[in-house]
């Protein structure tokens, strides 16, 4: 290690979280784009317990072994994490561990300030989860802050996920359920919900959940790209083997914190290449289905082009969909995950949903007394804007009529 800030972290780390009987395994730099676009730069140490000086044959690490990212630009902590949930005998300890004494460590650590930047989701006895938040309302894309310890109340495991905004356009919130109530019959929508431990599906209305604008009360709708074609192709994608985690970055040159690739933006070519790969694949997977699957969030990641394609047609509760990985110099698909076969897979021997019995007027009277509208501050690709989040925790069971909470 040659850098001396690099030095002086490796230093504050042992002495911080008990480690002077650790052996220092390695120290690596990684850098990624961001929700915002930006670079987000890390610095980790990977500490083994004493009686260990190297991984275990199968090259996982040995229960104890810590691990812990900085922050490379603000030196803070971002992730801490002790393998098998084992701290150091001199660990980092709690007096208490109770929820005041954690808030107070969370905001030591990470500057932020309860209540307003990040605010309660929920706590157990010995691990304690907060959302980020801009002025106490939550903000999306989303993050949380973490906390565990074990029953001595030392540090096991300590997680802060996310982008706190320093600005957002503020507003009053002045939406609520009963003035949005056309649009939520808008979004009531069919589908079939997996259940299970009972092994069925079961026939739902549900809300479709939507953003919507404090101003103008309208839906903030994704535009969806619907692919098209009139024959079938055979291009079977022969998947490369990705890399999914941040990149590597020599740490020399980590503290000069160039650009990550990533952030460069996508041409007018480039997307069209994309809809041309997505369609080409689509004429591979699901040749039958033309106009039936949409084209969205389209950016780069882990050197590529990512595309997510969805069926507009699927009643399941998660809809058919895929992320296509492409090549950013061929514009050929070099890797492709499927989102539902999980649940297709787990649940093709369910019993088949019921028949549906209500209409969806008659829905929509039972559901609508659980419909809520809550303030959310939304990214929108160059700042926060205050918006409505409409959805309900309730279904309505199409059926039999019952009002469910799943």
């Amino acid at each position: 290690m040659k850098h001396a800030q690099l030095a002086q972290w490796v230093d504050m780390v042992r002495s911080k979280f008990g480690l002077e009987d650790y052996t220092c395994l390695e120290t690596f730099a990684t850098y990624e784009k961001n929700e915002w676009n930006e670079t987000s730069y890390r610095f980790t140490s990977e500490w083994l317990p004493p009686g260990h000086s190297e991984r275990k044959e199968d090259e996982t690490n040995p229960e104890g072994t810590a691990v812990i990212e900085l922050d490379a630009k603000t030196g803070r902590l971002t992730n801490v994490v002790f393998v098998g949930g084992r701290a150091p005998e001199h660990g980092f300890s709690f007096l208490s561990g109770d929820r005041e004494e954690v808030i107070r460590f969370i905001e030591q650590e990470t500057g932020w300030t309860y209540g307003s930047q990040f605010i309660d989701t929920r706590a157990e006895t010995d691990s304690f989860t907060f959302d980020l938040a801009y002025k106490g309302v939550p903000v999306t894309p989303g993050g949380s802050v973490t906390v565990e310890m074990d029953e001595q109340k030392k540090l096991t495991l300590f997680s802060a996920y996310g982008l706190v905004p320093d600005e957002a356009e503020e507003a009053e919130f002045q939406l609520d359920a009963a003035a949005l109530e056309s649009l939520a019959k808008e979004r009531l929508v069919f589908v079939e919900y997996p259940l299970m431990k009972e092994e069925k599906w079961l026939p739902l209305f549900m809300i479709d959940d939507v953003f919507v604008d404090n101003k103008t009360g309208k839906a903030v709708l994704q535009k969806q790209d619907i692919l098209t074609w009139k024959s079938a192709k055979n291009q079977r994608v022969k998947r490369k083997l990705l890399q999914l985690g941040p990149a590597e970055i020599d740490e020399e040159e980590l503290l000069q914190f160039p650009p990550h690739p990533d952030t460069k933006p996508l041409t007018k070519k480039t997307q069209a290449k994309v809809r041309e790969a997505a369609t080409a694949f689509l004429q591979t997977y699901v040749p039958k289905e033309s106009g039936e699957w949409a084209l969205s969030d389209i950016s780069r990641t882990k050197g590529m082009v990512k595309a997510r394609l969805v069926n507009t047609k699927d009643i399941t509760v998660i809809p058919g969909m895929y992320d296509v990985f492409i090549d950013s110099e061929s514009y050929k698909v070099v890797h492709y995950v499927d989102k539902s076969s999980w649940m297709t897979d787990a649940c093709a021997e369910f019993q088949k949903a019921a028949k549906p019995m209500l209409s969806k007027n008659e829905a929509f009277d039972k559901i609508k007394p659980h419909i809520t509208v809550t303030p959310m501050y939304v990214y929108n690709g160059e700042k926060y804007r205050l918006n409505g989040k409409l959805d309900s925790r309730a279904a309505v069971h199409a059926a039999t009529g019952e009002v469910l909470f799943l």
